[in-house]
């Protein structure tokens, strides 16, 4: 086993004292861990240090959301220049990005170990005591999760560093990695506390550990190790989570869970683990805000309404895949661009599928003064959706279609298409008459009524040489009874007609034919996940463990290369140079010595 060497945050001080105190023998200037860990305090306050690598802009606080996830079949890097690093696949082992989540992982592995090598010391309550320890120890466990799913074998590190010299330590066969980390977790989930007695979503709970136990477990099952028997371990956590006391549930309004990480709102029964971000860099030295937004959000230059670079757009393979009437297609996919540097939004058409930003997190929600580069907006890490998923997932490589896994989707198609919020909606509007003479620039008036609605419905058009060529829903109404009446008026033109159809109960449901088999079932399993939980930093391990990286990510490429506007065939540049060097990060360059170029599980970096 080659050796590497791993750079870590040596907390380590050594103080000097003046003549006149030589003889005393405790340090009054520095905070050696010979005296540091002395008090609860201390304590809670290291445990704090161990959780701020989350935070990171190498680990959730830019880098992972923003570059290293980017290149899969639902996103991609929205800058045509961008020809080279990690956004579109384009990267060696000195890429900064992969050495400094590398270091990030590392630097917390080693301030949980410091915690745990010290959580005996001071005198404190027990009970308090084992929720450091369990903090700590999932903190450390999820930290090598994360490395291990990246790069494979890698240095395994339980004890904190002793010397900066002797910092050369083996790489760790994956599987051992991985059962280390299902030790850790499986002991920590008896310590902390649950996620009700916490009251947020920030730190570590018995959900959190219970949900991420499953994932990693699912992982486990999947490529490389493709240990199948994990399956039946990632179902028993997943139901820890469904069946047991906190009650988790999804909140009954999709977009509503991401308008509550832009307000440093918390609903702990959908988001069970989520990387906290807070302030905004204005007026204070705080430093904790991060780039959820700004990076990731609607491409914007007016400050007022939150400035973002709009880096990740959406590929037309995940557009396509929302059916009519889902509403999250809407909000993961921004439906609109900002003209200019103004607020004022403008619509895309339904033929611009290739120009659309991710959605998810939108700064116009934010209630702190707004500062151009960093956002308060929390980041995902687990919701209870997942966690569904997850369910069906496993019920069904164990024991194929199921009650219990098919009623997991349907919870989430049910929210999905607005049932628990607006009953039957406006399902499509179909043009029947496109008439003559309309003007894109003077165009006419869509309006839905009748039908016994709460709420109408609302549309516009799509003009093209003179003609409504489509009617574009931007409101699908609320509890209708009947088929409203589609009025077209306005404007200059005559002669259009559309009508309407509405959803019917239950039509949100899976299919017969949708679960008539173990393989039928897998797909939707694996399209829900995609439509659910885009952009939240999953899709890239989720392909590569179903060994479908590769082959997504040319097909993307492929139907770009064939579909797309000139201007935006740029979109193909991760899915053409993929490459199963790409199902594994690099170790990083600076970790190797000089010609290593050929280490276990990196085979062609």
């Amino acid at each position: 086993m080659k050796a590497l060497r791993y750079l870590l945050l040596l907390i380590i001080v050594t103080g000097s004292v003046s003549c006149k105190k030589f003889l005393d023998t405790k340090p009054t200037d520095t905070l050696s861990p010979d005296y540091y860990y002395a008090t609860e305090a201390q304590m809670n306050n290291s445990l704090t240090g161990v959780y701020d690598i989350m935070g990171s802009e190498n680990v959730y606080g830019n880098s992972i959301f923003t570059r290293l996830t980017a290149a899969t079949d639902e996103s991609y890097y929205q800058r045509s220049a961008q020809a080279t690093g990690t956004q579109v696949l384009n990267f060696d082992s000195s890429d900064p990005d992969i050495r400094l989540l590398w270091q990030s992982l590392y630097q917390g592995i080693e301030r949980a170990n410091l915690v745990l090598a010290n959580i005996k010391k001071p005198l404190m309550d027990e009970t308090k005591r084992g929720v450091i320890e369990g903090e700590a120890l999932f903190l450390r466990a999820y930290y090598h999760f994360l490395l291990v799913s990246n790069w494979g074998d890698v240095p395994l590190i339980l004890k904190p560093t002793v010397s900066i010299v002797a910092t050369d330590v083996a790489r760790t066969p994956a599987r051992e990695v991985y059962n280390q980390v299902l030790t850790d977790m499986t002991k920590a989930e008896g310590l902390v506390k649950s996620i009700n007695e916490i009251g947020f979503g920030g730190r570590v709970s018995k959900s959190a550990v219970q949900g991420i136990l499953a994932r990693v477990n699912l992982y486990m099952a999947g490529y490389p190790l493709k240990d199948v028997s994990r399956y039946a371990e990632a179902l028993s956590w997943a139901k820890k989570v469904v069946s047991g006391p906190a009650g988790h549930a999804l909140n009954n309004d999709y977009k509503q869970i991401f308008i509550n990480y832009a307000q440093d709102k918390y609903d702990t029964k959908e988001s069970i683990w989520e990387v906290e971000f807070w302030g905004n860099r204005i007026g204070n030295a705080y430093t904790e805000a991060g780039r959820v937004g700004n990076n990731n959000g609607i491409l914007c230059s007016n400050e007022k309404e939150g400035y973002s670079y709009g880096f990740i757009g959406a590929t037309p393979g995940l557009f396509k895949l929302y059916e009519n009437g889902d509403l999250r297609r809407d909000w993961a996919i921004a439906p609109f661009k900002y003209s200019g540097a103004t607020t004022t939004r403008i619509n895309w058409t339904a033929a611009e599928i290739y120009q659309r930003n991710s959605g998810k997190f939108r700064r116009e929600y934010e209630l702190l003064e707004k500062q151009k580069n960093y956002t308060p907006q929390n980041f995902p890490l687990l919701r209870y959706a997942d966690v569904l998923l997850m369910l069906a997932e496993a019920d069904n490589e164990v024991n194929g279609p199921g009650a219990e896994g098919i009623n997991a989707v349907n919870l989430l198609r049910k929210r999905a298409f607005g049932k628990n919020l607006s009953g039957e909606q406006l399902r499509t509007i179909n043009v029947t008459d496109g008439g003559t003479g309309y003007l894109a620039t003077n165009p006419p008036v869509v309006t839905i009524t009748g039908g016994g609605a709460s709420r109408n419905a609302t549309a516009t058009v799509t003009i093209a040489a003179g003609k409504i060529t489509a009617v574009n829903i931007t409101d699908f109404g609320a509890f209708y009874t009947s088929i409203p009446t589609v009025t077209i008026s306005g404007g200059v033109g005559t002669g259009a007609a559309a009508s309407a159809t509405i959803s019917t109960p239950g039509d949100e449901a899976l299919t017969a034919t949708q679960t008539a088999s173990k393989d039928a079932f897998r797909i939707v399993i694996k399209n829900e996940r995609e439509k659910e939980l885009c952009f939240e930093a999953l899709r890239r391990a989720d392909l590569i463990r179903w060994e479908e990286y590769l082959g997504n990510l040319q097909k993307t490429a492929a139907d770009v290369t064939a579909g797309a506007p000139a201007s935006f065939k740029y979109i193909a540049m991760g899915g053409n140079n993929v490459d199963v060097r790409h199902l594994l990060f690099p170790i990083p360059l600076y970790e190797t010595s000089v010609n290593k170029l050929l280490l276990p599980n990196n085979k062609g970096w």
